[in-house]
């Protein structure tokens, strides 16, 4: 019985993942003067398909990673942040050679939170994030025009233009 809540509770958190997309660890310079020559940071990214529970223990998932990252001196900061479609497929043993028999269908879609963040040193004031305009660009807006009853005629001509007389 106990075997099966540890795999029942394994099973769940195995849900509670987020994927790190680019890392860059901090790199500390030749000597101790120098400090760091660069502080580090990375994009990271989780699903925000499902349970409200299960889609903050992902975000929680994430900010280990990113601590996890940063190391003991420094801490991560956030710097941009923005929800994306994106397209998913398994490429890993036997998963690859069922899914590639549904043709296009073998692509998951799903949104994604994705986080940009830089380690700082602790302590150090934040600054304010960067509004992304990443979602804003796949948006087209056209505006409404009123319906006209006129009719608007163009032509083009090779003559050549007089100017008017005075």
């Amino acid at each position: 019985m106990k075997k099966m809540i540890l795999l029942l509770t394994l099973t769940l958190l195995s849900a509670c993942v987020a994927e790190t997309i680019e890392r860059r660890r901090p790199r500390k310079g030749p000597i101790e003067e120098v400090g760091f020559v660069d502080m580090g940071g990375g994009k990271i990214r989780y699903s925000v398909d499902g349970w409200g529970w299960f889609v903050s223990g992902r975000r929680r998932h994430a900010m280990r990673k990113m601590r996890k990252n940063c190391g003991k001196l420094l801490s991560p900061q956030i710097v941009d942040e923005y929800l994306r479609q994106d397209a998913d497929t398994s490429y890993s043993g036997e998963d690859i050679t069922t899914s590639l028999d549904k043709g296009l269908d073998h692509f998951k879609i799903a949104p994604f939170e994705h986080i940009v963040y830089a380690c700082r040193p602790k302590g150090a004031p934040y600054e304010a994030p960067r509004v992304s305009t990443a979602a804003a660009r796949a948006v087209l807006v056209v505006p409404s025009v009123e319906p006209s009853t006129a009719a608007v005629s163009v032509g083009l001509s090779t003559a050549a233009v007089q100017e008017p007389s005075k």
